[in-house]
């Protein structure tokens, strides 16, 4: 079952039930919905990957995205692909018209996310707790995966470099530390910051972002952006596939997912490794917040 919050401007369709996923981000001016479309995948156990009858709508990742192998540390477990919470119950701990706010407590942590909309912004609050005896690294990701139409442009601003994950075109991958932003890199054919038709290219980027992060999607007339304080998260991840995932040809993936997270890292041993975990103590919380906002100009 899902819960409707709505105002003049946006509705939001969200599934406490399953991980707290955002289905429905309407623009109510044009009636455009921003979420990949999709139904709830059963398979969310231990083992489950996050494949394409997942990656629909909004999810959070966290306290990793790819799955890794946390023995050793705090959890003591392998942690499961895109995090423990999709897919997964949460408790709903208040509601109202324009206000939803979730949570999900295990003996290592509680997380809680409220959404709450203001006009054309829906605001989005985290929390985070260690309720373990030891300290706690994590890595989180919002991962809201955007239904992009040929020729929506991409606005970054204050990003000049972006490194590169993983970059490939027609199943193979294209071996490159990174690019410049918006620019590209000229093997690839095409302008960067123009979403084109599907050509077979997908790629995971990530960047550094000034203290007023924000990114935007959309044009000529609205657009969708994505707001948040970069002392608080200073990194973006960056992923789309433009008819390339699962796999290249009918039946791919035409989307891409603006990130905001805690560090540009694919899984929490990376984050780990880089000195970015941002390790909780005992009893100890975090909090941050994102703003999604519709409007008619990218800045």
């Amino acid at each position: 079952m899902t819960v409707r919050l709505e105002n003049a401007d946006l509705r939001v369709d969200v599934s406490p039930s399953y991980g707290g996923r955002v289905v429905h981000l309407i623009d109510r001016q044009t009636g455009r919905d921003w979420m990949v479309p999709g139904g709830e995948s059963p398979q969310t156990g231990e083992d489950a990957v996050y494949g394409a009858n997942e990656a629909v709508g909004w999810d959070e990742c966290f306290p990793t995205v790819s799955r890794w192998d946390a023995t050793g540390t705090v959890w003591d477990r392998n942690l499961r692909d895109h995090g423990d919470i999709w897919g997964r119950p949460m408790e709903v701990l208040a509601q109202s018209c324009d206000c939803l706010t979730l949570s999900v407590e295990t003996a290592e942590y509680r997380f809680e996310r409220s959404l709450r909309l203001d006009g054309p912004v829906l605001h989005a609050g985290y929390a985070v707790e260690n309720r373990t005896k030891a300290p706690m690294p994590f890595l989180w990701a919002l991962h809201a995966l955007l239904e992009v139409r040929p020729g929506d442009r991409l606005v970054m601003p204050g990003i000049g470099r972006m490194a590169a994950a993983f970059v490939g075109m027609n199943g193979q991958r294209i071996e490159m530390e990174g690019m410049a932003w918006p620019e590209g890199d000229q093997r690839l054919g095409f302008p960067f910051d123009v979403v084109p038709e599907p050509n077979g290219f997908m790629a995971k980027l990530y960047a550094d972002v000034p203290a007023d992060a924000c990114a935007f999607v959309g044009g000529p007339d609205r657009w969708l952006g994505i707001q948040w304080d970069g002392k608080e998260n200073g990194h973006l991840g960056f992923w789309l596939t433009y008819g390339a995932w699962p796999a290249p040809g009918p039946g791919s993936m035409h989307h891409l997912a603006i990130e905001p997270t805690t560090a540009p890292a694919d899984h929490l041993g990376q984050a780990i490794a880089s000195g970015q975990d941002h390790a909780l103590a005992p009893g100890r919380r975090r909090e941050w917040s994102v703003r999604l906002v519709v409007s008619d100009r990218a800045v």
